[in-house]
């Protein structure tokens, strides 16, 4: 199609060369969210464990020492860089849940509104990341 100069060929290449660069940068990312962990396998073994909490809605997972945020994209946040966490409320109609390191930059890591599916797990990602605050050395 390429070679007769038609505009199908020419669609088709425009579309491989975004999803080239799509996976691309999928992969980088990969890359630099793995990079904070220190060693990958003991993380597999910690995130696949009984002593992770995984909440599917929100694409969340807490163990250990890191909050593994899938959605919309893979954002690994290791919670003992951080110094705190927050809850943020926007009235009765939405709070959000926040990790904030030691130079005060906000990381939103859960969010739910009144009246949807999220709210229970939102107070489990609560109660997870308070209890791994209040254990922590």
């Amino acid at each position: 199609m390429f070679a007769s100069k038609h505009t199908v060929g020419w669609l088709f290449i425009c579309v491989g060369i975004v999803l080239a660069y799509s996976l691309y940068n999928k992969k980088k990312n990969l890359k630099q969210e793995l990079s904070k962990v220190g060693n990958l396998d003991s993380f597999c073994r910690l995130y696949d464990s009984d002593y992770s909490v995984s909440l599917d809605l929100l694409g969340l997972t807490i163990c250990g020492d890191y909050a593994v945020l899938t959605i919309p994209v893979l954002k690994i946040y290791p919670m003992n860089e951080m110094a705190k966490f927050e809850v943020g409320l926007q009235g009765d109609v939405r709070k959000a849940l926040f990790l904030t390191d030691k130079d005060g930059k906000r990381f939103k890591i859960a969010e739910t509104q009144k009246g949807d599916a999220l709210q229970e797990e939102f107070d489990r990602a609560y109660e997870a990341v308070r209890d791994y605050f209040n254990n922590r050395h």
